[in-house]
């Protein structure tokens, strides 16, 4: 299965109808019960006699460990436990790592899971060292990424990084994985329901460039997912591995298109948000997978209302917005507000963004309410899996949704239904109803 998963994403290599060439830097995607052997093959070419830089965190030393060493037995290796009650993928987490690769080391191996291998993936990436992932459960789609989302300063800021050689799966330790892990991973694709709708609402109003085959392929990815949610919620043998395969695939797509455009819009940017104001409270933040699932349900009635109506388009008074920022970012608004300046455009005017608005809004009033039909089902497929689908479940308030709402297209410069809305003046509106 899993190599079929990958067989479908390199089909797409080579020369696209859309502009592009697209390209696979991982070359293998396994899942079973015979890991050991195959990373130790992997590991052995990839290394080539060097030494194997092994990252941890403690959770996944204690889970995965015993395997790893199983495997290398042998070979040369270190280690690197990423140390801390909290870890995040941050300036001190990609310090540990630094610290510990030396002139020998040749391959880095990621143990875990979202913050391990953001982590991981960018030091290869400056370090210009290949890498392996053995992920140790299905919460989160950056196994494949090319990218990482770090937080620096504060700032939740994404980095081009390198994709990994192979990601690998033993489904022992996946069926291991803590249920409230696994409903993250489901909240995480059911998000590419309004990364995929951004991606097409950017196409119509701004004419930004969109692959038909990738996008097909992150469809593909989010439809064998939500098939698998039954299982889930049954804990069904099996079924965290297959969940795990597909977050894979999703990754998959953004190598393809060398970006998270695929995978992440609006619903990861307040994701993102949420995260920041937690850390700025001194607050343990909930699993992004968790907080990607509940903005997924925001948003989809962010879209109904959007396009429920013809709105009119409003004057938009910059130093109101830029104050509202200032207060809903806090201390890291500055940092923001400096890499995408209110008054800094995206190709279009907001006339003619509102002529788009309105030349497609048709077409996008019966995918929003396509999208809205199936809120509730969405809902209680995040809670049968153990998930959350309200605030209150990701340690949020309702007004912290509703800053989100207003104040998470600055984190970003992609185009969203919130930076539209934003530009047309029409997003306090929105929110004020949908929190009313």
């Amino acid at each position: 299965m899993p190599e079929d998963l990958l067989a479908l994403a390199r089909r797409l290599e080579g020369e696209c109808a859309c502009g592009r060439r697209h390209a696979l830097q991982t070359r293998a995607l396994y899942s079973g019960g015979r890991v050991p052997g195959r990373l130790r093959a992997l590991a052995g070419d990839l290394a080539a006699g060097g030494q194997i830089l092994c990252v941890y965190d403690a959770t996944t030393k204690a889970l995965a460990g015993p395997l790893v060493s199983e495997a290398l037995r042998g070979l040369p290796q270190a280690e690197a436990i990423l140390l801390g009650d909290e870890i995040h993928a941050d300036e001190r987490a990609l310090g540990q790592i630094l610290l510990r690769a030396g002139e020998k080391t040749a391959l880095l191996l990621a143990v875990g899971s979202g913050t391990v291998n953001d982590s991981t993936r960018l030091v290869a990436h400056r370090l210009k060292l290949p890498y392996l992932v053995l992920g140790t459960a299905p919460s989160m789609d950056g196994y494949a990424s090319s990218v990482s989302p770090v937080l620096d300063q504060g700032m939740k800021i994404t980095y081009e990084a390198v994709a990994p050689e192979a990601v690998l799966f033993d489904e022992g330790i996946l069926a291991a994985a803590p249920r409230k892990m696994v409903a993250a991973g489901l909240g995480d694709m059911l998000g590419k329901h309004i990364a995929l709708l951004d991606w097409e609402l950017s196409q119509a109003i701004l004419g930004e460039s969109r692959c038909e085959a990738v996008f097909g392929l992150m469809s593909e990815a989010l439809a064998r997912c939500e098939k698998l949610a039954p299982g889930l919620a049954a804990g069904e043998e099996g079924a965290a591995a297959r969940l795990a395969e597909g977050l894979t695939l999703s990754g998959l797509a953004m190598q393809m298109m060398g970006n998270s455009r695929p995978a992440s819009g609006a619903e990861h940017h307040i994701a993102h948000f949420l995260e920041m104001r937690q850390l700025l409270r001194g607050e343990k933040p909930s699993l992004h997978g968790d907080k990607v699932g509940v903005a997924t349900l925001f948003m989809i009635e962010f879209y109904q209302k959007l396009f429920q109506k013809r709105r009119e388009a409003k004057p938009v008074d910059l130093r109101l917005w830029e104050a509202r920022l200032r207060r809903g970012y806090g201390p890291l608004a500055g940092g923001f507000l400096r890499a995408a300046p209110l008054e800094q455009g995206e190709g279009r005017t907001s006339v003619e963004q509102y002529e788009g608005y309105l030349r497609h809004f048709d077409g996008f009033a019966q995918k929003a309410a396509v999208l809205a039909a199936k809120r509730e089902d969405f809902a209680q497929m995040l809670e049968a899996a153990g998930g959350p689908s309200a605030p209150e479940g990701i340690g949020a308030t309702r007004q912290d949704m509703k800053d989100a709402m207003l104040c998470a297209f600055l984190l970003r410069p992609r185009y969203s239904a919130l930076r539209m809305a934003f530009r047309l003046g029409v997003l306090e509106e929105i929110a004020e109803e949908i929190f009313a």
